[in-house]
């Protein structure tokens, strides 16, 4: 009895971090939804062409690219939990700043900033929520995500009120984000404590430098891709669609992308479920076909009415692509699960943040019905080459090689969860 008690208390800073990352992931969403239905307001204040807004967008993206490989090696020297707790309060100040930009020159500056910032406190939470799921040897990433996308579908319901009431020029925004700082900085105490790793031989070093991963990863990673750049297009182009090709509002336009984030909210957290049913390999290859039929209900449909559902199907069909391809890729034979991992992050952070500003190209071109309704095609690709993969077993509580896992408490907590 006296034992059972002890690893109970044991098991409560892990619970306990867990639901603080959770709320970290939720004010992340929460930040990208924000800034996402304020992209139509932006333009329109500046007077943006599609091409001008793209070169911004790429500039978020460029930023995340610069910041991406800094915070890696920072978290490798130190650890998760301090690059978490600085990376999360830092974007809580930043994304404020570009939907208030009052030039053109003041949004390219701070959509760099906004970039680096979103880029690093991306790697940073998502290695912490990868040492959770490793203690707890439970799937637990799908969770974690549900609640980013809870987090922006309060950002697209909250931007949307603002944007109603006039302050759409970023006013509005400035009070919610020191709620917000106070929040995270609650949250951020209870993460989880992680050692640094330590640091390889010159030797090991130089192999590591050199070293592509293996085709099976490179495979996951360039699905991981094409679903990461259908989701970037949704967040950053819906509304805009929605505005200026459909005619609804300003405020009604962000319908597309709050019902996008329900859906994915809701399918990430009953993911678990679902992906023990069906297997990954179901859930990938339909998410594919979900995906493309979508974005063709966004753009083919006779009213405008219509094309908000045609974002709810999309999110359907991505919610759990990116959870399954992480955990199949820290499942390929003779790769550590940390460095695949990454490098399927990395392919997703490049088609969630460089996918879109591609789209704004193409828009400028051809018009923005064209541009999403390629984005079809991406949904095809994902479609057939899931089809073909050959996936690793999946192991029962397998989520790779925990790093700092403990055998009895961690059974504890998951009998608490």
């Amino acid at each position: 009895m006296a034992e059972a008690s002890e690893r109970l208390l044991d098991a409560r800073p892990l619970t306990r971090a867990r639901a603080a990352l959770a709320a970290a992931f939720f004010l992340f969403g929460l930040d990208l939804g924000l800034w996402a239905v304020h992209i139509p307001v932006i333009a329109q204040r500046l007077a943006l062409d599609p091409a001008i807004l793209g070169l911004a967008l790429l500039n978020v993206g460029l930023g995340a690219v610069i910041s991406q490989p800094i915070t890696g090696a920072a978290i490798t020297r130190t650890g998760s939990r301090p690059a978490a707790i600085v990376l999360l309060l830092v974007v809580l100040v930043v994304f404020p700043i570009p939907i208030a930009a009052w030039s053109m020159p003041a949004l390219f500056v701070a959509t760099l900033a906004l970039g680096m910032a979103a880029g690093a406190c991306n790697v940073a939470i998502n290695t912490q929520a990868s040492e959770i799921e490793a203690a707890r040897r439970r799937p637990t990433m799908s969770f974690f995500h549900g609640f980013f996308s809870l987090g922006a579908l309060a950002g697209a319901s909250l931007g949307g009120a603002v944007i109603a009431l006039g302050w759409g020029n970023g006013s509005g925004l400035f009070g919610l984000a020191v709620v917000m700082l106070a929040v995270g900085a609650v949250a951020a105490r209870s993460f989880l404590p992680s050692r640094p790793r330590p640091k390889p031989a010159a030797s090991a070093r130089k192999e590591r430098r050199f070293a592509l991963p293996p085709a099976a990863v490179l495979g996951l990673a360039v699905l991981t891709y094409f679903s990461n750049t259908v989701e970037g297009a949704v967040n950053d182009w819906s509304a805009l669609y929605l505005a200026t090709v459909r005619g609804l509002s300003d405020a009604a336009a962000a319908s597309g992308f709050a019902m996008f984030s329900l859906a994915m909210a809701v399918c990430r957290l009953a993911g678990g479920p679902v992906v023990a049913r069906l297997g990954e390999k179901a859930i990938v290859t339909w998410g594919g076909v979900l995906m493309a039929l979508g974005m063709a209900v966004v753009v083919l449909s006779p009213a405008a009415f219509f094309s908000p559902f045609g974002f709810a199907l999309v999110a359907i069909g991505a919610a759990n692509t990116i959870p399954v391809m992480m955990g199949a890729a820290s499942r390929t034979p003779g790769v550590s699960p940390s460095a695949a991992i990454a490098a399927v992050a990395t392919a997703a952070l490049i088609g969630f943040l460089i996918g879109p500003p591609v789209i704004g190209f193409i828009a400028q071109a051809f018009g923005l019905s064209i541009a999403l309704g390629l984005l079809s095609l991406a949904g095809v690709v994902i479609a057939l080459g899931a089809a073909v993969r050959r996936w690793p077993a999946r192991d029962a509580g397998s989520t790779g090689n925990p790093p700092h896992a403990a055998a009895g408490p961690v059974a504890a907590e998951s009998d608490l969860a």
